[in-house]
């Protein structure tokens, strides 16, 4: 009978271990799909600012400060397109990401809710 009641307890305990180990990964999981969806966005909006300074800066690296309009214009767009590419792949990462971790939490709490 003394064996049978250390059994039962391992199983509880090696239940709550892998709920807590659950809860420790889904906590992981939710604070880094939040900071890429929150750089991500930071990304977007400021795209323009980006695009701006860094046509500023390939401005001044031009042969006396000239360049053409159209040619600085084009650079600056390129630029800013290249933020928002870049910030759209991080938020889109982390809201995937986000939504995988809410969905493996709720599936894994039911899985071990079943084992009791």
């Amino acid at each position: 009978m003394k064996n049978m009641v250390t059994f039962i307890y391992c199983g509880n305990r090696f239940r709550d271990e892998e709920i807590y180990m659950l809860t420790k990964h889904s906590n992981n999981l939710l604070i880094i799909s939040s900071l890429l969806a929150i750089t991500g966005l930071a990304l977007m909006f400021s795209s323009i600012n980006f695009g701006i300074s860094l046509g500023d800066s390939w401005l001044d690296n031009q042969e006396d400060g000239i360049s053409d309009t159209d040619q600085y214009n084009m650079v600056v767009e390129t630029h800013k397109n290249n933020f928002i590419i870049i910030g759209s792949v991080l938020f889109g990462t982390g809201i995937l990401t986000l939504i995988l971790t809410y969905f493996t939490f709720i599936l894994g709490k039911k899985d071990n809710d079943k084992l009791v």
